[in-house]
């Protein structure tokens, strides 16, 4: 189960988590996305543990159509009456609730190591975050078919930095070279790109090159060892 919140203890922060409500209450990580921002981060304004800056003042008002006026001062309405471009129609605001947006399951205690290895803890979704089903389709992704786990480790830098998203497609099994996967190694979770052998062996590389991450060998017949999860499609990185 997801953690309770804690109460925000600045006005701004109040009225921050105010609009996350007024948008119908999706999950921090859900939201977040919409504003290219991490988890956390929302979770850090939403406390008041840190004042948005100005690019994420004008993320609230480009895309939720909240009134700025008011989220700073607590005066007026909390939602513009209209967009500047919107020729006087109401601001728009984010319905994920809407077919075009497909919520995929996300889990917090699942991650897919960058590194070592870690196993898996839950199966237990945490929350959901919301894309676009075209986005996902644009990725090369089934949006049907995807959910959201968390990248630990260093292992893939500069590709995928420690604690990035992983948006995976789980319907893509079939291992092409050159792309990045989660796999299931001995109960070992990791993200690592793929790399077909001309002696028909594959490898599991990390994109870093600098810290010397072994190369794992896969002959045909200890392949019943690694289990693809899926590929991964997307990444965020956090700020």
């Amino acid at each position: 189960m997801a953690r309770p919140e804690v109460e925000p203890s600045t006005p701004l922060a109040k009225r921050l988590r105010e609009v996350r409500k007024a948008l119908g209450n999706p999950e921090r990580a859900e939201f977040a996305v919409g504003l290219d921002i991490s988890k956390s981060t929302i979770a850090f304004y939403e406390r008041g543990e840190r004042t948005p800056d100005a690019n994420v003042l004008k993320q609230y008002r480009d895309r939720h159509g909240v009134d700025l006026n008011w989220l700073i001062t607590g005066d007026g309405d909390m939602f513009q009456s209209s967009s500047p471009d919107s020729g006087g129609l109401p601001a728009p605001i984010m319905d994920f609730n809407q077919p075009d947006f497909v919520r995929l399951p996300i889990y917090d205690d699942v991650h897919a190591s960058a590194g070592p290895g870690s196993v898996p803890v839950s199966e237990q979704a945490d929350g959901v975050v919301a894309f676009t089903r075209r986005f996902l389709a644009n990725q090369g992704a089934r949006p049907d078919h995807c959910s959201v786990i968390w990248a630990r480790g260093t292992s893939m830098k500069p590709t995928i930095p420690d604690g990035a998203l992983l948006v995976v497609d789980h319907s893509q099994r079939e291992v092409e070279h050159g792309c990045i996967y989660v796999f299931n190694v001995s109960d070992r979770l990791l993200v690592k790109r793929a790399r077909w052998r001309l002696d028909g062996r594959l490898e599991l590389v990390s994109d870093n090159t600098e810290e010397g991450y072994p190369v794992e060998t896969f002959r045909a017949e200890s392949v019943d060892q690694l289990r693809v999860v899926g590929r991964v499609v997307y990444f965020g990185r956090t700020p």
